[in-house]
């Protein structure tokens, strides 16, 4: 609150111009008392005077200042000092003089410089303002904290104009609206409300490309996790492939070396049936030689001998045609086995063919996913071919960094919409 603490007058009404008379005010209340014309309204109008640079009126031709006849002197000087305590309590001095020139026919007033000073402190030093540079009529009451409007009208209001509340409705009016600001405080509110309007579509503006910021992070999300799950899969069908193809070329490895027992086989076979062969030409040899074999004189020892030796002989070819027979048995076994194999191979092999195409179709499907992705976010991807891996990773790069910028962009606007929503509640707080 500031607070006004001493009054210089000189040269002013009634006040000497040779003396410098000093009037203190104290706290809470002062009291002014004397005879008429003894300078006590003076006192009001050298405050209004200071404090607002305004003439009192029916003061026009110099008659607030001093007659020079009265003084016996052509040029009367009037200065007004007053030093108070501003609203932050920090001790100011303000003054301002006048010169009132008498000729022989007229009378001249002239202002000459005031001064704003701001006292020194035990930390501050003395800077004084002048009226040459700086408007001390604004400047006074917004160190005092209190409107031109209610220091001409209320608290220095002259005694002949202090009948003011009974005017006319618009000059009563007119001063209302000077003692609350309500032009303003009305311009202000137009202004917010303008402000705000702009800033509400701004705001929508901003929220609106937001959500389309959002849906393009989200729709990029969805596609990075689908290019992950495809690459996953990938990956997966890769190892199956490398696996099938390592059991493929242990089955042909394997197909190999019963084609090498199958044609062992048939060699056999073929030796089985030269042997069938030979062995029926010599029992019709042996039956054609039986019959016309005559009778041998030969003793029965010799006879048995003989015969024993037949009888060996013919043991040791039925044991022959019975190993064949059984190696002839074995190897059709054999055979019949290796053909289940090869059976079940063929239809492993048709499997791993079919996965093969249905790899290489989800292949195709990535690269076209990623040449989308490339068209919808506008991305480059130079160097690659247009299904390999390296493109593939390229582009989940390239859509986090796109992410990266969006969400940033995000953070961004975030932060100049609360920014924004500060200042126009700072601007409707004031």
């Amino acid at each position: 609150m500031s607070v006004i603490r001493k009054l210089l007058i000189q040269g002013v009404r009634s006040f000497d111009p040779q003396n410098q008379d000093i009037i203190e005010f104290y706290t809470p209340l002062t009291i002014i008392v004397g005879q008429n014309g003894c300078g006590k309204t003076t006192v009001i109008e050298c405050l209004k005077y200071i404090t607002t640079g305004e003439l009192p009126p029916n003061s026009k031709g110099g008659a607030f200042i001093h007659d020079p006849k009265l003084a016996g002197e052509n040029e009367v000087k009037a200065q007004v000092k007053l030093r108070f305590y501003n609203i932050s309590q920090r001790s100011m001095t303000c003054v301002r003089s006048m010169l009132l020139t008498q000729k022989k026919a007229t009378v001249t007033q002239k202002t000459l410089e005031g001064v704003l000073s701001f006292d020194a402190t035990s930390s501050e030093e003395k800077v004084s303002i002048s009226s040459r540079c700086a408007d001390l009529d604004a400047m006074m009451p917004e160190q005092l904290g209190v409107s031109k409007a209610v220091l001409d009208n209320v608290i220095f209001c002259h005694q002949e104009e202090s009948n003011w509340p009974l005017s006319e409705a618009s000059v009563l009016k007119k001063k209302f609206d000077e003692i609350f600001a309500a032009t303003r405080y009305t311009k202000a509110l137009e202004s917010i409300k303008t402000i705000r309007k702009n800033q509400a579509v701004e705001i929508r503006v901003q929220r609106t490309e937001l959500k389309h910021l959002e849906d393009k992070r989200s729709k990029s999300e969805r596609v990075k996790a689908e290019y992950e799950k495809s690459a996953m899969s990938i990956h997966g069908y890769k190892a199956r492939i490398a696996e099938i193809q390592r059991q493929e070329e242990q089955m042909v490895s394997h197909i190999e070396a019963l084609t090498v027992q199958m044609q062992e086989l048939l060699g056999l076979q073929t030796v089985v049936e030269g042997l069938k062969m030979n062995l029926s030409q010599k029992s019709a040899s042996y039956r054609e030689m039986a019959a016309n074999t005559n009778i041998l004189g030969l003793t029965d020892d010799e006879l048995q001998s003989l015969s024993a030796e037949i009888a060996d002989k013919i043991k040791t070819q039925d044991s022959a045609i019975v190993n064949k027979r059984e190696e002839r048995d074995r190897l059709r076994q054999q055979i019949d086995e290796l053909g289940v194999r090869i059976r079940h191979a063929g239809e492993e092999k048709s499997k791993l063919l079919s996965a093969q195409q249905n790899l290489q179709i989800k292949i195709s499907g990535r690269a076209a996913a990623v040449s989308d992705i490339c068209v919808l976010f506008e991305l480059v991807i130079e160097g690659h071919g247009e299904e390999s891996e390296e493109r593939g990773a390229e582009c989940v790069r390239m859509l986090d960094k796109l992410v990266a910028d969006i969400e940033e962009e995000r953070r961004d606007l975030g932060l100049q919409a609360h920014k924004t929503e500060a200042d126009l509640q700072s601007e409707i707080d004031k």
